[in-house]
């Protein structure tokens, strides 16, 4: 009679046991066949994921928005001045660095004042952005246009983000942040950094092309006169002064 008992609890049991693979086998099955669908979704930060399990795509408003990273490491946002008031869609290649994207921020300061930026860059090997395409206006100036720079090839920015990365960490050391922020001006004025070369745009409602050396100097500008409304050549010497202009 106990056995009797056993047998039928067996059976039982394992009728459950396979009406519970069924499930998981279908369900399984029928996910990984169909995408899931959905008219409108809302939220705060969407990770597109890599082959390796890292994010190349990341979609976010400013409250998560990912601080920069290079050679797989991730360094905090507020590394970067300004960073934590843009939301946007940043990219990142399989390698573990950010190669670009698109922020934007609209801030009202008062009742006169305003900051509003939207910003579309590309960025090279190892390094910071080299294409741009740029809106800036804070309510007294304002310029939009393309802009290009020049990059070294053999200084990795991650130099640079450890630099600022230490010297975010150290904040409350004014000796060690003051150390930091020399060296950053000392590799800036070596051209560590690189610099902008080209601007195609508008600055305060004057359209303009600016030519840049290598030290970002503006060597060439061609631009429309607002006041005679003709195009202007002007060629420019180290200080900025003009050395020569067409029309005269």
């Amino acid at each position: 009679m106990k056995n009797s008992s056993f047998q039928k609890l067996l059976i039982a049991s394992n009728i459950v046991l396979l009406f519970f693979l069924m499930y998981i086998i279908v369900n399984g099955f029928s996910k990984d066949d169909k995408s899931a669908h959905f008219t409108e979704i809302d939220a705060e930060r969407i990770n597109i994921i890599g082959e390796n399990g890292r994010p190349v795509l990341v979609l976010t408003n400013k409250k998560h928005i990912p601080g920069p990273s290079m050679d797989g490491k991730n360094y905090p946002p507020d590394i970067i001045d300004g960073r934590k008031y843009f939301a946007g869609l940043l990219f990142f290649s399989e390698a573990g660095d950010e190669v670009g994207g698109l922020i934007y921020s609209g801030i009202k300061k008062d009742s006169t004042s305003y900051s509003q930026v939207v910003h579309l860059s590309f960025d090279q090997w190892k390094q910071n952005q080299v294409i741009g395409l740029d809106y800036n206006d804070n309510g007294k100036n304002r310029y939009s246009g393309l802009r290009v720079w020049d990059r070294p090839v053999n200084i990795p920015m991650s130099i640079q983000l450890n630099q600022l990365e230490t010297m975010v960490a150290n904040k409350k050391d004014s000796h060690k942040v003051d150390s930091i922020r020399k060296l950053l001006v000392d590799a800036q004025n070596r051209g560590e950094n690189g610099v902008e070369r080209l601007f195609i745009g508008s600055k305060d409602e004057v359209a303009q092309i600016q030519l840049k050396d290598k030290k970002g100097v503006v060597k060439a500008r061609l631009y429309i006169d607002n006041t005679t409304n003709a195009a202007k050549l002007e060629f420019y010497g180290e200080k900025g002064e003009v050395i020569n202009s067409f029309p005269k």
